[in-house]
């Protein structure tokens, strides 16, 4: 008995230690980062909007003023913009005229913004002028915007309009620190992308009036270390302790990014926390049960039987203190063996005999914080952190927001020694037309008619499909009898321009048609997490690229090769898919992050080679470069990710990176980015990499 309470009150001196002060850290209060005076900064971002892919076509619909070539394009005008792949060359359709743009145009915004059809949210607008250039067989389409318009549309897509509006003007800052300091870099065509390689950006969305005043109330201010612009790295939640970037993804830089506890974080309810119960009293029963006793037998001798847990102890750091990524797990038992008792100490290793055991795993990289807490005979194993852990815990900027801080304290703990300062961000006083290339003559087709402003639209609204099924059919006609255009996958975010009881007119992917209103939340918070997408994979890294061609419309994704089992998600009708081991019955696939069968019989397959590079010079691609460090996690459907002399399958592998590691990318083009790992240098295909600075 002497032993058993000197074990407990080690747990919880233990517990103490790392716990107990938090609450002290929370009364104190973190420090505001001062505020001082800066200087001028162009305030026009220019962002490549990559979402769109290399479109042949867009169709466009100007909510303002726009004018191109000196002719005014009104409110409610639309125009189709196309792109001859083969000749490199433009044209811009208005009115039933077809104007010759040469290989670049811009339309140039006096008031409002652009719609864009193919966008992934078509009812958004995009307020600012609008490049087209085309390079070879690659059109870049750039939004050029003012920086403030620009977060109003990160913000809304980064964390909400819910959150409290102090955590928003945090994340506000981050936000506009981020794309100054990419502006510093930026390539000849742009600064930004507008995915999570940089920031997601979808336009304006209507309404979010959180998240625009935050970006008001924090106008032109951004963070800086030591005379550069902070490292804003964020993530959804650290699990009660920030990270260091050396820990996460074992670089240099950021040092001042340092590991520390956050009670702002834990105390948060909606921080992601999963959860086992242990009795000490009967704990041979169920998984964890079987478990001892199976890690007894190994321990004590065969037919060894855990009959009561005296203690549970985190130990063994994977890091230097203070850091309680802890690694191992000792259970103190009472067991009897050939019908003697005895206790003895059993040992686990979490990530490796624990984890996916217990279905405690919340990211792939194996760094939850795990915790133990003792509530009467039971004990109670928790594991948390959501994301890398590196930099402002979104959670806990929420709770700090809700316990009444401000956000320069948000920013000042979350940046330690950071400082905010404010500058003045410059936009032209008037909108003016760039010059425009030289164009070939007007071609009339027919007579161009006046344009008229029609009745100015209702505003788009966004949903999210929320069904038992796992897609949603987007049909031609509100008519469950109508043709099915395409399905729309489980959690998809679509655009509402119409809605009435039974049916909903919406865009998703580019296709227009009719949706039931009963199967969309128009509440992105009352939606059930999706798993995270991730990019499909060439046909050159890893497996083969297929089509799904099936009479239904979409394809179902199984867990097991048996029509049975499990549906993971609907592959819709026409998308691709990668095939990782092709089958005469069943195929196993991967489909946006997502890995299970398929049936062979609905995937046209067409293996595809690359082009041999001439042995002269290694392959290249036009690459913008990076001044922050962006991490990219490996993510492929093999174990390894190749790290290559240049930018083509045919080159030589300098090194295999393994799959979940983190690699430093220093620049980023349209198929590969240039790749730093173990101070190797080299090139791996973008679609590869989970980019590691926003999760």
């Amino acid at each position: 008995m002497y032993k058993r309470g000197m074990t407990f009150l080690i747990v919880i001196s233990m517990l103490i230690s790392h716990w107990a002060l938090l609450p002290a850290l929370a009364e104190s209060g973190p420090q505001s980062a001062p505020l001082n005076m800066g200087g001028t900064q162009s305030g026009i971002v220019r962002v490549r909007l990559s979402s769109l892919g290399n479109p042949s076509s867009l169709k466009l619909t100007v909510s303002g003023s726009y004018t191109v070539n000196g002719q005014t394009l009104s409110n409610g005008t639309t125009a189709m913009v196309n792109f001859n792949k083969s000749a490199g060359q433009l044209t811009l359709t208005v009115g039933g005229s077809v104007l010759s743009m040469g290989s670049s145009f811009r339309l140039t915004r006096q008031s409002g913004g652009l719609k864009i059809a193919q966008s992934r949210v078509s009812g958004n607008v995009y307020p600012g002028d609008m490049q087209f250039t085309a390079r070879g067989s690659t059109l870049y389409v750039v939004a050029n915007v003012f920086i403030e318009d620009y977060l109003y549309g990160v913000l809304p897509y980064e964390m909400g309009n819910s959150s409290g509006l102090e955590a928003l003007k945090a994340q506000a800052v981050a936000a506009r620190t981020y794309t100054l300091n990419a502006m510093k870099s930026a390539s000849s065509l742009y600064d930004l992308v507008d995915t999570t390689t940089d920031q997601v950006y979808n336009g304006t969305p209507s309404g979010n009036e959180n998240c625009r005043r935050a970006v008001d109330e924090t106008r032109g201010v951004a963070v800086k270390n030591r005379n550069a612009y902070t490292a804003t790295y964020y993530t959804a939640s650290n699990g009660g302790q920030t990270e260091t970037v050396k820990n996460a993804w074992n670089v240099s830089g950021a040092d001042y990014l340092v590991i520390q506890d956050d009670p702002y974080d834990l105390s948060n309810p909606d921080a992601v926390v999963k959860s086992v119960r242990v009795s000490a009293g009967n704990p041979q029963s169920g998984k964890m049960g079987s478990l001892l006793n199976r890690k007894a037998a190994e321990a004590f001798g065969s037919g060894a039987s855990v009959t009561a847990v005296y203690a549970i102890t985190p130990h063994t750091p994977r890091y230097v203190y203070p850091s309680r990524l802890y690694t191992k797990l000792d259970f103190e038992v009472a067991y009897t063996l050939n019908g003697q008792s005895a206790t003895g100490i059993i040992t686990f290793d979490i990530f490796s005999e624990l984890e996916s055991a217990l279905g405690m795993s919340i990211n792939t990289g194996k760094n939850e914080l795990w915790s133990v807490t003792q509530n009467g005979d039971t004990f109670i194993i928790s594991a948390r952190r959501y994301g890398h852990g590196v930099g402002m815990s979104q959670r806990g900027a929420m709770q700090m927001a809700k316990m009444g801080y401000t956000y320069d304290q948000i920013l000042g703990f979350y940046y330690p020694g950071c400082v905010r300062v404010l500058y003045t961000l410059n936009v032209p006083l008037e909108p003016t037309e760039a010059p425009q290339p030289t164009q070939a003559p007007v071609i009339i087709e027919t007579p161009a008619p006046a344009v008229t402003a029609p009745p100015v639209e209702t505003p788009a609204v966004p949903a999210w499909v929320n069904t038992e099924s796992g897609s949603l059919n987007l049909r031609s006609a509100p008519n469950g009898n109508a043709k099915i255009i395409r399905t729309i996958p489980q959690y998809a975010q679509i655009s509402v321009s119409e809605r009435d009881s039974t049916w909903c007119k919406a865009a998703y992917g580019g296709s227009v048609g009719y949706v039931m209103t009963k199967y969309l939340s128009f509440d992105a918070s009352v939606v059930p997490a999706a798993p995270t997408a991730k990019p499909d994979f060439p046909a050159s890294e890893g497996g083969l690229t297929a089509c799904v061609t099936t009479e239904k419309g979409s394809l179902n994704l199984r867990k097991e090769p048996k029509s049975s089992a499990k549906v993971l998600c609907t592959v819709p009708q026409n998308d691709q898919v990668v095939v990782i081991e092709p089958g005469e019955t069943w195929s196993r696939i991967v489909y946006e992050g997502i890995q299970g069968y398929a049936m062979t019989k609905f995937l046209t397959v067409e293996a595809k080679t690359a082009p041999t590079a001439p042995p002269s010079a290694l392959p290249m691609e036009p690459m913008r470069a990076l001044s922050m460090p962006v991490l990219g996690r490996v993510n492929t459907p093999l174990s390894t990710l190749n790290l290559r002399e240049g930018c083509s399958t045919d080159t030589r592998i300098l090194l295999e990176i393994p799959k979940n590691d983190y690699a430093t990318i220093t620049a980023i083009g349209d198929t590969w980015c240039a790749v730093t790992y173990q101070e190797v240098s080299g090139y791996c295909m973008i679609q590869y990499l989970e980019f590691a600075l926003y999760e």
